[in-house]
């Protein structure tokens, strides 16, 4: 075989080598393409279905919004009161006889006074929405307002272990402890049973474990629609 043969063969062969060098990393580089571009199964998480119980009674720390009688510097306390017992609710926090003490309790509810007048300029009365708003500013606890409540969207919250907050007019709700003029207020609810619900009324010092029925309930809830320019709606914080 002669030199120039020899040179011409061996020439072929590399180029052969490198041809399928190229087809291997091609191969290899589609492979690792197909593999990236894969999508990851992701396991979905079923939602946890609520079951609504017969009765519920959750035991939250009451306060009325007035602890010593002192109305005339309570008497728009209802927001902070509700706010303080769903607070030390949410903070697993135990009283005597499940009674928030009326120096602590005032103390904190005038301290959320002065925290509105600072920042609204005003202690107003707080629809749902800006009393979630001013929780969660001042507490920073997450929240929820729905629209439209139901009995049932009321029992679904409370069987979830969630008071449940409510805007009423004084009035609407019957009560015979309430003074002669109505006013707009927000009601805790702690439980419910065929009948009605359980409340800590805060309006009242005779508010703890109070009982409404659904249709008075309803009636006041209704009640605060022309003042407030809202509807059935609750609120719940975590």
């Amino acid at each position: 075989m002669s030199a120039g043969l020899a040179v011409f063969i061996l020439s072929c062969y590399a180029s052969f080598l490198m041809f399928q060098s190229v087809i291997k990393e091609k191969e290899d580089s589609n492979q690792v393409t197909n593999q990236v571009e894969e999508p990851e199964k992701i396991s979905e998480t079923p939602p946890i279905e609520i079951v609504i119980k017969d009765s519920v009674q959750l035991i939250v720390p009451y306060t009325v919004q007035a602890p010593y009688a002192n109305w005339t510097v309570h008497e728009e306390s209802c927001e902070e009161a509700a706010a303080l017992m769903y607070h030390y609710f949410l903070n697993g926090k135990n009283f005597p006889n499940n009674i928030i003490p009326p120096d602590k309790a005032s103390a904190e509810m005038i301290a959320m006074k002065n925290w509105q007048k600072a920042n609204y300029g005003v202690e107003p009365d707080l629809n749902l929405d800006k009393f979630g708003e001013f929780v969660k500013s001042y507490y920073g606890n997450s929240y929820s307002v729905k629209k439209n409540i139901t009995i049932e969207d009321i029992k679904k919250e409370l069987s979830a272990g969630n008071p449940v907050v409510v805007p009423v007019i004084t009035h609407g709700l019957e009560n015979p402890h309430y003074g002669r003029l109505p006013s707009y207020h927000l009601l805790v609810i702690t439980g419910y049973d065929a009948r009605g619900v359980i409340t800590n009324d805060a309006g009242v010092k005779e508010g703890q474990n109070y009982f409404y029925t659904w249709e008075v309930l309803f009636r006041a809830i209704d009640a605060q629609t022309p003042k407030m320019n809202q509807g059935r709606d609750l609120i719940v914080f975590s």
